[in-house]
């Protein structure tokens, strides 16, 4: 599966972590919660951890308090972890927080989409355990604290997802789902060409291919 954390970022520069880092899941599972709480407890950060079931529980919650850190859990019973994202996106007290999404079994497309659309990471709840969450975390608050998303050009904000998907090119989990995205977004002909290049060549290539300038929009 795709796990973006699995990669050290050398463009997000190190900041020191908040004395308490302030942060909120939102998971409709409580088997979930209690596990992603587990692992909080054995990262030794300083995380201070609420809860939510449901966007409408996100909502209340982003609206009464600030927070450094918000995982987000895709699959959710009403709406999903995109529309969730957006909501947060709309809070003029959490849009700026650190954003990581967190699924079970969605791949690169998913990935793809939760990076553009404004998250700072992506992680498979199947591979998580506490070193990646702690990698996660410390990588997701470092890049909130930097300037924000939005005011990056082109050039930057393509790296990011370069950083995002680089591992995918390396894990056979989900080279079926590459190929079918490189088919999309760059026409059959193109994601085979990619087969006879190295892995650098291959993801420089789908960076490019992935969207129109307009497109990559981050938050």
């Amino acid at each position: 599966m795709f796990n973006p954390s699995a990669r050290h970022n050398p463009q997000v520069s190190e900041v020191p972590v908040p004395r308490d880092i302030r942060a909120l899941l939102l998971d409709d599972s409580s088997f979930d919660r209690a596990r992603i709480r587990r692992m909080s407890d054995d990262i030794q950060l300083p995380i201070l951890l609420d809860e939510v079931g449901s966007i409408e529980e996100l909502d209340s919650a982003v609206g009464e308090a600030d927070y450094d850190l918000i995982l987000i859990d895709y699959r959710l019973p009403i709406g999903d972890g995109m529309v969730a994202l957006d909501h947060i996106l709309q809070s003029p007290r959490n849009r700026a927080a650190g954003k990581i999404m967190i699924t079970g079994n969605e791949t690169l497309d998913t990935a793809v989409e939760a990076m553009r659309a404004g998250c700072h990471d992506f992680l498979c709840k199947d591979r998580m355990s506490s070193d990646v969450l702690r990698r996660s975390i410390l990588k997701t608050i470092a890049m909130a604290h930097q300037t924000p998303v939005a005011t990056l050009d082109l050039k930057e904000q393509r790296e990011m997802i370069r950083q995002g998907v680089i591992d995918a090119l390396r894990d056979s989990e989900v080279q079926g789902s590459m190929m079918s995205h490189l088919a999309r977004q760059l026409g059959a002909q193109g994601a085979a060409s990619l087969l006879c290049k190295s892995d650098q060549e291959s993801l420089n290539s789908l960076v490019q291919g992935l969207s129109d300038p307009d497109d990559f929009v981050f938050h």
